[in-house]
């Protein structure tokens, strides 16, 4: 009696655990049930059951319990389904165009009519999106072909994350973010943005700074885009706003593939009235007045089907084919924009300013010569003057076109492999290299490009121990990296080049003042989800292990040392350390010497600006 009723405490508490720990498993398959019936609403037990996939010929059986219940359980997503019912003394009925929808499950109407077993009715479903009626959850799911040819997969900034996510936003329940804070995704059932959750493959795909997805995803590869909103089960618990769930694509029995391209540039495009009133042409001839730079490609191509597996030996033919087996997809993108946009806004001497600027003694010569390196000419003197140890330097406007540009490499393979109908494995990788540019610093010749890389990886294993007992375990891997470098210029005296700031021009020479900076992430995933059918009753158990290492490096803090002259001529030198938390220290110190100028601002207290 008593070690019954340990056994019994121990079964209660591995069933709690199982269902608190299976509050972050993520669903990338769906199911098929229904209840099998005569003309009199009569339940038929021990049907013989037959799901098929045409696009791979993946066959699974199964038989109606006493309450007359099947249920087929973790199915890829796909509109291709078909359900074939045999009994004793009924037709045969086959259900073909079946759509299995991620994280749903679709009950289909299964009606026995009496007759011979060599007799049979063919119901054809359509691919009809079914109501959901097994579950609270709120969703909205679309189509491969929807990701493709709806608008709003391509909005955006070119080779943006939230790409295929923005589908969202036709989705009752949603809106714009507008004012309700930062993410991306939009705001679902009134959330915030920030609490927006992005699973690519059943693989955390959130960004760490601010609640987005990381791994780019391009519409092509996409199989199904289904949004979770509210009122979803336990395993969605790790944000309360909007689940964003991608699933791409996999391979079939035919081979089929798709290329595509779509480019822009100022030789194809009109001049609008704006650029019209600014004086833009057409004509190389007139030099800055030249229409600007305006370019953007976005293109690649993507093939599937059965992989072509080599024969080693003697005799038999060179490669056999893996039909019904082994298959694949693979895709590539490239996505790239170019165009100029102007400093704008720039104050520098002119040559005879620069001239003067040489003649003046006290000046720092290690100062001026980088002045005189970085600094660009005024054609005019359109702004005035502004003293320098009481000379005069004439100053005017500048401004030039200066690089702007974004490029993207995108790569996706995924092979899946069923080596029997109770055990399927599905490999993912996915691979995305690019390059922005950080054009935060006042002169371009300091932008520099900022490198991104994102790569994702995952394994699921789906295997039936029976018709009631289903498993799927998942090992994946993602990483992500970026970094804000700063150009290789060297300072004389100095093992990093700063920022010089001059107060009377309103320019900064060096690079941007926040590089360099970098941050990376490394998200390890282990989940494991177990389903139970016991009678008319589903039960499932799993849990979520995510480890993640993410080491970064950020410039926080930083010397700023300003002069001011004062009418006694002395100068009063403040120097103030400003702290990544926003905290400040400042000193204040006057020394009776005789001030140079107001022209340098420094950070970093290099400039000599005392003599």
């Amino acid at each position: 009696m008593k070690k019954e009723a340990v056994q019994r405490a121990f079964m209660a508490f591995v069933f709690a655990v199982s269902c608190v720990i299976s509050a972050h498993g993520q669903a990338t398959t769906g199911n098929i049930r229904a209840v099998v019936t005569d003309q009199t609403g009569a339940v038929v037990a021990g049907a013989k059951v037959t799901l098929t996939r045409k696009s791979t010929g993946g066959t699974q059986t199964a038989e109606t319990n006493n309450s007359g219940q099947f249920e087929f359980n973790n199915l890829q997503p796909s509109d291709d389904y078909s359900v074939s019912v045999e009994a004793p003394n009924f037709k045969n009925l086959s259900l073909t165009n079946i759509r299995v929808s991620v994280n749903q499950t679709t009950d289909i109407p299964v009606q026995l009519v009496p007759g011979l077993v060599t007799e049979s009715v063919t119901v054809t479903a359509g691919g009809v999106e079914l109501v959901d009626t097994t579950s609270a959850n709120l969703s909205k799911a679309f189509s491969s072909r929807q990701v493709v040819e709806l608008a709003q997969t391509t909005a955006g900034p070119a080779g943006s994350p939230a790409g295929v996510n923005n589908l969202a936003l036709l989705a009752p329940n949603v809106t714009s973010s507008g004012g309700v804070g930062v993410g991306t995704g939009g705001s679902v059932g009134g959330q915030r943005p920030r609490n927006n959750n992005f699973v690519v493959d059943g693989v955390d795909n959130n960004d760490k700074s601010i609640t987005g997805p990381q791994s780019y995803i391009s519409p092509e590869e996409v199989a199904e885009f289904t949004l979770l909103q509210n009122q979803f089960s336990a395993e969605f618990a790790r944000s309360n706003g909007g689940n964003f769930l991608t699933v791409t694509k996999s391979g079939s029995n035919d081979y089929h593939g798709t290329g595509y391209g779509f480019f822009r540039n100022r030789y194809l495009n009109a001049l609008d009235t704006i650029q019209k009133n600014a004086g833009v042409t057409r004509n190389k001839d007139d030099g800055d007045l030249f229409m600007p730079r305006s370019d953007y490609f976005r293109g690649g191509f993507n093939i599937g089907g059965p992989v072509l597996i080599p024969h080693f030996g003697e005799g038999g033919p060179v490669v056999t084919s893996g039909k019904d087996r082994l298959f694949f997809f693979t895709s590539y993108e490239r996505v790239q924009t170019g165009s100029a946009a102007s400093a704008g806004g720039l104050v520098t001497p002119t040559a005879a300013g620069f001239a003067t600027l040489g003649t003046i003694s006290g000046l720092s010569a290690t100062n001026l010569g980088v002045f005189n390196q970085f600094v660009p000419v005024a054609p005019f003197n359109d702004q005035g003057t502004i003293s320098v140890l009481g000379r005069d330097v004439p100053v005017g406007n500048v401004a030039f076109a200066a690089p702007n540009f974004f490029k993207q490499n995108h790569a996706v393979t995924n092979f899946d492999y069923l080596p029997s109908s109770t055990t399927q494995h599905h490999i993912r990788f996915t691979f995305t290299n690019g390059a922005d540019i950080d054009n935060l610093a006042n002169l371009p010749v300091f932008f520099v490009p900022i490198p991104s890389k994102q790569r994702l990886f995952s394994y699921t294993l789906n295997h039936s121990f029976s018709e009631r007992l289903i498993n799927e375990t998942r090992l994946a891997f993602r990483r992500s990296s970026q970094s804000f470098p700063v150009p290789g210029f060297n300072f004389p005296g100095l093992t990093v080049f700063p920022n010089i700031i001059l107060d009377d021009l309103g320019l900064n020479i060096g690079p941007d003042p926040n590089a360099p900076q970098f941050g990376i992430e490394n998200n390890y995933q282990i989940v494991n989800n177990l389903t139970w059918l016991k009678n008319n009753h589903t039960f499932k158990f799993g849990g979520d292990f995510r480890w993640i290492i993410s080491p970064q490096s950020f410039r926080n803090a930083f010397v700023e040392t300003m002069s001011t002259c004062r009418p006694n001529n002395s100068c009063e030198t403040s120097r103030r350390m400003h702290l990544a938390n926003g905290m400040r220290a400042t000193t204040s110190t006057t020394e009776t010497k005789r001030c140079c100028t107001r022209l340098l601002k420094t950070t970093g207290g290099f400039v000599q600006t005392l003599r």
